[in-house]
């Protein structure tokens, strides 16, 4: 009988899955190697960025407010502290670097218990190839995952903070990876991104390993630096 196909699974299960008991699950999410994620049913949140003024504070800038329904990654401090203590408030979830997104209401945050703990398939996947669990062969080949609609994309042990534009760059070519014709013609890829640039250079010169996320043909076609089998 066929299991089901489900987009995230409970801890007991990845630990079933691996092999390995709960205190190895607990080091690798504590440390930041494996993301475990909580789902949340009518919670308000906020994201936005932070920014630096030239005298060296820090202000927020909201960029959304929504009634979230769906996973929420948790931060490793709070991860560990869950596992210590098996239930904690949390008003805080993880972002990529200088952004954020915190709880609106309930206004004291909201309690999240150990066993409500669930780690999303793509994070189970990569964790599998990168760490060579449960019987999967460790890969040798640089593992690509991506957060937050492609805000947030690692590559190996490489993670990179995208603008809009260029995270939209990156998902047009992730589309394209997983076809048999993975290049794109760059001019053409920044035009549907909706860039004003007319060189995947000048949209990614805030990226200085760009060129290690995303090839060129040195003719005017890109693509991502990833493979699928």
């Amino acid at each position: 009988m066929a299991g089901i196909e489900k987009d995230y699974f409970a801890l007991e299960e990845v630990e079933e899955r691996w092999g390995v008991p709960r205190r190895d699950l607990a080091y690798l999410a504590e440390n930041g190697l494996l993301k475990v994620s909580v789902r949340l049913y009518g919670v308000r949140i906020e994201r936005g960025s932070h920014e630096e003024t030239d005298d060296g504070r820090w202000f927020s800038i909201p960029e959304e407010q929504t009634w979230f329904q769906g996973l929420q990654d948790l931060r490793p401090h709070d991860v560990y502290k869950l596992f210590h203590e098996g239930e904690i408030e949390v008003q805080h979830f993880d972002a990529p670097d200088a952004e954020y997104c915190h709880v609106l209401h309930p206004d004291e945050g909201i309690v999240v218990k150990r066993e409500e703990l669930v780690v999303r398939r793509e994070e189970r996947d990569r964790a599998e190839a990168k760490h060579g669990l449960g019987g999967t062969p460790r890969t040798t080949e640089s593992v690509f995952s991506q957060r937050n609609d492609f805000s947030e994309v690692t590559l190996g042990d490489r993670t990179y903070t995208l603008g809009p534009i260029q995270a939209q760059v990156v998902r047009i070519l992730y589309d394209a990876a997983t076809t048999a014709s993975p290049w794109r013609h760059g001019k053409l890829v920044l035009a549907e991104a909706g860039s004003s640039c007319t060189r995947m250079a000048d949209l990614f010169k805030t990226q200085p390993e760009w060129r290690k996320l995303i090839q060129s043909d040195r003719r005017g076609k890109y693509r991502l630096n990833i493979k699928f089998s």
